[in-house]
């Protein structure tokens, strides 16, 4: 506490700090000498403490001096800071006002140009009608016209027709262009290098409707959508499952297509045919159990034996073309539980049976790449004059890729003016690159309406299996 400014500055506490160490100084000294109890050293130690005590309360003294100086300053702080801040707010107000100001006064100096503007127009037009003289004088008298100017019914007329005409034939181009699927056999022979084995037509075209074949639930609505074929029996068979075996005379146009493709088939090779085919396509719903069973039966209907495989193990669909029950087939075979023999199924047509998928399996691509599998390859055609099987997707699953190396000769599907022509090329390159022989291509769905088909329909034939020409002629 003595190091305070205002107690250091006090002369009298000096002073007494002074005497104290001097007292000090001589009880030390006689300390050294005499006991506690000496008389000279108890009256010094008398002294010292009455120094000491009167040196803290001269201390406490100012010390209280200082506190109350501090605490005068600090409400001396509150008090500044109050008077700058309501000067503060008083500096803000007359800013604002300032602001206020200005603007209201460009509003009065714009009014007041204004006023003066339209003060001066206003005499200006008072002088003006004050003139009895005008400018105006007539030139010609106007002649209302014979015909309307617009608009020009003809031009109109003949510049709509052309520029239509030209719209309907750039469309067109357009969507040439853009459209990149296969629909026609050059296309076929020119994209995928492959022959066109034949043209199989949709049902809607041979209905008498125009686009592609869909899959109806219900067959009434079906039948009025022209996506139904009649039986031979008279009953409504669906569209994407149909048989030749089984259809109305009326349908004749899709069994002559499919005796079409059995002759390429049987031609592709200058000598001995392919006994083994695989039927494929590059993705799902092009039609590639249709072609496969129907190619089948076509064979068995020259009289030779004939054994159609359900390859596909993991989604079947061979019979249901056929209509039986799926039971027991080439996974039952595959996994070790029976002879595939036990397992084939004697069809109505002769020369015609049919082994069929069996239950799904896990590992389809594990089962088809056995031995066991082709084993029942060759020893079918031990057996049989003609093998056929329907396979996978060859772009979704690796399935048809195992198969294509156990045959001799690979159909691949194609449906018109729906599957894309890089996803086609693909395909052929998958069967390529593991050496199995690509026969040809059928061009599956097309619809006969279309111009690059006419000629199809000009020689499409009717129920007794004469041309329209050669009923004209008799």
């Amino acid at each position: 506490m003595g190091a305070l400014p205002t107690v250091f500055d006090n002369h009298e506490l000096q002073e007494l700090t002074l005497r104290l160490s001097d007292l000090e100084a001589q009880r030390a000294q006689l300390a050294a000498t005499f006991s506690p109890d000496y008389p000279r050293v108890k009256q010094l130690q008398n002294e010292i403490d009455e120094a000491q005590q009167t040196l803290d309360s001269e201390r406490a003294r100012g010390a209280a001096h200082i506190e109350d100086d501090y605490f005068a300053a600090v409400r001396r702080e509150v008090l500044l800071q109050a008077a700058f801040a309501s000067a503060q707010r008083d500096a803000n107000a007359i800013a604002e006002r300032s602001v206020q100001y200005n603007i209201l006064k460009r509003e009065v100096d714009t009014n007041r140009q204004l006023y003066e503007g339209l003060l001066d127009r206003l005499k200006q037009a008072g002088i003006a009608s004050g003139l009895k003289e005008s400018n105006i004088r007539i030139v010609d008298v106007a002649v209302p016209p014979k015909k309307p100017a617009v608009p020009r019914t003809a031009l109109n007329l003949s510049l709509g027709l052309l520029v239509g005409l030209g719209l309907g034939i750039g469309a067109a181009f357009l969507q040439e262009h853009f459209d990149n699927s296969l629909k026609t056999t050059e296309d076929v022979e020119r994209v995928m290098q492959l022959p066109a084995l034949a043209l199989i037509p949709s049902v809607e075209s041979l209905n008498g409707h125009r686009g592609s074949a869909d899959r109806a639930s219900d067959d009434v609505h079906a039948a009025a959508a022209g996506s139904l074929l009649r039986g031979s029996n008279g009953r409504l068979l669906p569209a994407h499952w149909y048989r030749i075996d089984d259809l109305a005379p009326q349908h004749s146009a899709l069994v002559e297509a499919f005796r079409s493709l059995r002759t390429s088939v049987l031609l592709s090779a200058a000598g001995q045919p392919p006994r083994s085919l695989l039927v494929s396509s590059a993705q799902p719903g092009e039609g590639k159990t249709t072609v496969s069973a129907n190619l089948a039966i076509s064979l068995a209907q020259l009289g030779q034996r004939v054994l159609l495989i359900d390859g596909d193990l993991r989604r079947p669909s061979v019979h249901r073309a056929f209509r039986i029950q799926d039971s027991l087939g080439v996974v039952s075979y595959l996994t070790g539980q029976q002879d595939w023999r036990a397992a084939v199924e004697k069809m109505p047509l002769a020369g015609l049976d049919l082994l069929v998928c069996g239950p799904v399996p896990p590992n389809p691509a594990e089962l088809l790449s056995s031995g066991r599998m082709q084993t029942l390859v060759q020893e079918a055609l031990e057996e049989y004059k003609f093998v056929v099987l329907d396979s996978p997707p060859l772009l979704n699953v690796s399935d048809s890729r195992i198969l294509a190396t156990l045959v001799e000769g690979v159909v691949l599907v194609v449906k018109g003016g729906e599957t894309p022509r890089e996803l086609a090329q693909r395909a052929h390159a998958y069967i390529s690159d593991v050496g199995a022989r690509v026969i040809g291509a059928v061009l599956n769905n097309i619809d006969l309406h279309r111009d690059e088909y006419s000629y199809y329909q000009a020689y499409s034939y009717d129920a007794r299996g004469a041309s329209p020409d050669a009923q004209a002629a008799g």
